[in-house]
C-alpha cells in the first residue's frame, strides 16, 4: 500500500444560468504538499462553469482513501471523478471519507511497521500465536474467502456484459475486452529437468535490496464464511447479480448491479489490507506465524540469467521455446458512461 500523505478534496460547480451548485461534486487528491488551490485553478480552465472548493481533508495513504472513495460511491459516478451528489448526500460521502481516513490514521504506525519489516531478512524461527492473533487470522480468512467470492462473480458478470452488448453502439457497452498477441516463452522448467548441470550453471545468486520473500497466508484453501450473517449486504447483491445474470437483464442494469457491489467489494480489500498489515506486524521478523502464516524473507534470491543461455546457446534456447497463449483481459466499466444514476 503506498502510505504517501496528501489531501483529498471535494470541488462543486456553480450553474452559470443561475448561480446555483449543480449536484455534480469532483473528488481528487493532490500529494505531499501540492496545494489544492493551484489544483482547483487547473481543473477551471477546462470547465465553463465556476468551480468551488467545497471540502478538503489531509489523509495519509491518500491513494488508497481516493481509490476506496471511488468505489463506495461508484453507483454515482458519472464519469473520471465526477460523482452526482445532490442535496444531503455530498455530507454523506464526505462522512464516509472521515471515517476512512480516521481508519488510515489509526492503522498508520501498523501499516509503516509492516512496510519496513518488507526490507528485513527474517529469522529462521517460529512463533506460536495468542489468542488475538487466532481471532485476527480468523477474520482476515473470511474477508479473503467474501472478496474472492465477489471477484469471481465479477468475472461472470464481465462476461456476461461482453455477450449481451455484442454489436452496441460502444459508448453504451460499459464493457472492454482487451486481447494480447502471443509471445514466445523459455520453458525453465522443462529445460532444468533436461539439462540440470547447464542451468545452475546459468543461475545467479542475487543480493535483494528487499527480503525476498512472499507474505503467504495458511488455510485459506477450504475455509467456510457465511456471508449471509457476516455481510448480508453483500450477500444480498451477490444474490441479486446470479438472478439477472440467470433472468437475461439488459446490461445497463447488469452493470448497475455491478456498481453497487463494488461499493461492498473494495472497502473488503481496505480490511483486508488493515488486518493484514497487523498479522505481518506481529509477525516480525520470524519466518512464520504456526498456522497462521508464512514471510520467509531471504538476503539473496536465485536468479536464471536466459539472456546468457540465449546469447551461448540459440538452439539449445530455441528447443525450449515455444509459442504461449495469448492474453484475453475483461474490463468493466466502473462509472455510468456519463449518465444520471437511476433513481
Amino acid at each position: 500500500m503506498n502510505l504517501t500523505p496528501g489531501e483529498l478534496y471535494f470541488i462543486g460547480e456553480d450553474d452559470p444560468a443561475d448561480g446555483v451548485r449543480t449536484p455534480f461534486v469532483k473528488i481528487g487528491i493532490v500529494r505531499d504538499d501540492r496545494a489544492v488551490a493551484k489544483r482547483l485553478t487547473e481543473h477551471q480552465t477546462g470547465n465553463p462553469r465556476r468551480l468551488k472548493l467545497l471540502h478538503t481533508q489531509a489523509s495519509p495513504a491518500v491513494e488508497e482513501i481516493e481509490v476506496i472513495m471511488r468505489a463506495e460511491f461508484a453507483p454515482r459516478r458519472i464519469g473520471g471523478e465526477w460523482f452526482y451528489l445532490p442535496g444531503a448526500e455530498l455530507e454523506v460521502a464526505i462522512e464516509r471519507a472521515t471515517v476512512r481516513i480516521e481508519e488510515a490514521r489509526a492503522n498508520l504506525p501498523t501499516l509503516e511497521a509492516a512496510k519496513d519489516l518488507n526490507s528485513k531478512v527474517s529469522n529462521g524461527q517460529s512463533m506460536t500465536p495468542d489468542e488475538a492473533t487466532l481471532d485476527l487470522h480468523h477474520r482476515l480468512l473470511d474477508v479473503r474467502r467474501q472478496w474472492d467470492e465477489a471477484e469471481d462473480l465479477n468475472k461472470e458478470i464481465g462476461e456476461a456484459l461482453l455477450e449481451r452488448t455484442r454489436g452496441a453502439p460502444e459508448g453504451y457497452r460499459h464493457v472492454t475486452e482487451q486481447v494480447t498477441e502471443p509471445k514466445m516463452a523459455f520453458r525453465k522448467a522443462k529445460f532444468t529437468a533436461a539439462h540440470p548441470d547447464l542451468a545452475e550453471r546459468y543461475t545467479d545468486e542475487m543480493q535483494t535490496p528487499n527480503g525476498d520473500g512472499s507474505f503467504l497466508l495458511v488455510g485459506l484453501r477450504g475455509h467456510a464464511v457465511d456471508i449471509e450473517n457476516d455481510n448480508p449486504a453483500l450477500f444480498g447483491h451477490l444474490a441479486g447479480i446470479r438472478e439477472s445474470l440467470e433472468a437475461g437483464e439488459p446490461a445497463i442494469e447488469l452493470h448497475r448491479r455491478y456498481l453497487e457491489v463494488q461499493a461492498l467489494h473494495r472497502p473488503l480489500k481496505w480490511e483486508r489490507d488493515l488486518l493484514e498489515a497487523r498479522l505481518r506486524a506481529f509477525c516480525g521478523e520470524y519466518d512464520e506465524v504456526s498456522g497462521i502464516c508464512t514471510w520467509r524473507r531471504k538476503a539473496t534470491k536465485q536468479v536464471f540469467n536466459e539472456a546468457a543461455l540465449k546469447d551461448e546457446h540459440p538452439d539449445l534456447h530455441a528447443e525450449f521455446s515455444s509459442m504461449g497463449k495469448a492474453g484475453r483481459k475483461v474490463i468493466i466499466d466502473k462509472d455510468l458512461g456519463y449518465r444520471l444514476p437511476q433513481e
